[in-house]
């Protein structure tokens, strides 16, 4: 067969610890390196011309698509490979990697991301990084750039499709000081965004990810949740607004929805996230998160006593709960181009399988599905808040009081844990420890409602959300 040649495109500035390691890792595949270098000052530049790269100079104008455009502008390979400096590919065979780039129904291959960056809402997701080299095929947006919008265009003016690779890039990740100022970079950037793309749903929907605080994808009430949900409102009304192929097209749709739903139950507004959901169900039908997503809200309004909720058909709530539950670790549920974190099909669905145990009174059957769950992850800090409830249910109120303590120290983000204990403290009469508890509460979790005294924003402000496009 021909073979097929390959330019390996990045952007770079002050990467000298990570830009060997990254263009040593693809040598093998491509013909050309070309590095578009955005105003080092250490010795990125003399690295990676060691390794024979092509090196230009792009003044950085907060600007990412410019600045890989440029890269772009110099390749002259038949396909192009984008990698971060700080990225690196995970070993293929040449042979196996030119099959990918003979296959003429291509225009291009989504490759596997594993990330530990917090600001990456769901790390492991696939992302298209190669690419036929065609001149109508550029980034577009300054933040969050994408080349997507531009190669889908392309692809289906000459029935090309865009296909998954099978290959893996590692990210590296930054230290503290560095991630910190890269942070405040790319928040200067992506609220010039908002303000530039109006209606562009994308950049509200990623301003909002960047003020929430996630634990096991549960949103926890710390500062800044409300500015976050009304920025997730904006992104959700516009994007709804879209026919719906497009609507299902959009790979960070399913999280926007499960992120505003988190927010919704975290600050108790319990209908809303329901009749969200229902939504978000109606466009991404079989996507685990989003049935975990339920599942979750299920449970929330199952908590309530029957005498506050008398309406409530609680067979049946349950029942759809439990056959979300099947179907997400059965496997059958499916994420269309993207990867899926295997604690949502194996690890969460155990929490909820125990807490709805737990309300029908089948202790010993919860019991085991939370130790199931710590077997897998002992440090699963909604595992040993699961066996707490259960010893306060069994009214073993000193083994709980132990087992809320193990929840906090194994991870002082569950504000659940806070919340039960402090409930635990004061009803054993444990005042000076309650009080204790409790200022540690408002510390960290402002706008829990508990907290603050209201639930967030009025109804009336997230509205829109559920009404249909």
């Amino acid at each position: 067969m021909n073979r097929n040649t390959v330019s390996l495109c990045l952007i770079a500035r002050d990467e000298e610890a990570t830009i060997g390691m990254a263009i040593k890792s693809i040598l093998a595949l491509v013909d050309e390196v070309i590095v578009a270098d955005t105003g080092s000052s250490d010795n990125t530049r003399i690295i990676a011309e060691g390794y024979g790269a092509k090196v230009i100079d792009v003044p950085w104008e907060d600007d990412f698509s410019a600045a890989r455009n440029a890269a772009l502008d110099q390749a002259t390979c038949d396909w192009i490979l984008v990698l971060d400096a700080d990225e690196f590919l995970q070993p293929v065979r040449p042979v196996e990697f030119q099959r990918l780039l003979q296959d003429p129904r291509a225009a291009g291959y989504r490759l596997r991301m594993i990330s530990p960056r917090s600001e990456d809402v769901g790390p492991n997701i696939n992302r298209i990084r190669l690419f036929r080299n065609v001149p109508q095929v550029r980034y577009r947006y300054p933040i969050h750039e994408r080349i997507s919008p531009a190669l889908n265009d392309w692809a289906a003016a000459h029935r090309l499709k865009i296909m998954d690779s099978g290959l893996t890039l590692m990210h590296e990740g930054n230290g503290t000081e560095r991630g910190l100022r890269k942070r405040e970079r790319n928040l200067r950037i992506l609220r010039g965004a908002v303000e530039a793309y109006p209606e562009e749903p994308y950049f509200p929907y990623r301003l909002a990810c960047a003020g929430l605080t996630l634990l096991d994808e549960e949103v926890l009430p710390v500062a800044g949740l409300g500015v976050s949900l009304g920025l997730m409102h904006t992104a959700w009304f516009k994007a709804r607004n879209l026919p719906l192929v497009d609507q299902r097209n959009l790979p960070w749709l399913p999280e926007l929805g499960i992120r505003m739903a988190g927010s919704l139950l975290t600050l108790d507004r319990i209908p809303e996230a329901r009749k969200l959901l229902a939504k978000v169900r109606e466009v991404f039908p079989d996507h685990p998160a989003v049935l975990l997503q339920s599942v979750a809200a299920d449970c929330r309004l199952l908590e309530a006593p029957p005498a506050a909720e008398p309406q409530l058909d609680r067979q049946r709530v349950s029942a759809g709960a439990y056959a979300d539950l099947d179907r997400i670790m059965s496997g059958v549920t499916v994420v269309p181009g993207a990867a899926v974190d295997r604690r949502i099909l194996d690890l969460y669905p155990l929490r909820y399988l125990g807490e709805l145990a737990l309300q029908e009174g089948r202790v010993t059957a919860a019991v085991d599905r939370f130790e199931k769950a710590l077997s897998l992850d002992p440090a699963y800090s909604f595992g040993w808040l699961g066996m707490a409830e259960c010893s306060r249910y069994a009214g073993d109120r000193k083994r709980a009081l132990k087992l809320y303590l193990r929840t906090v120290t194994e991870n002082e983000l569950n504000y659940r844990a806070w919340l039960r204990g402090c409930d635990l403290m004061s009803e054993m009469e444990f005042h000076d420890n309650a009080s204790s508890w409790w200022v540690m509460v408002a510390d960290r979790f402002p706008e829990h409602p508990a907290v603050a005294g209201v639930a967030g924003p009025s109804p009336a402000a997230v509205e829109p959300v559920l009404t249909p496009a």
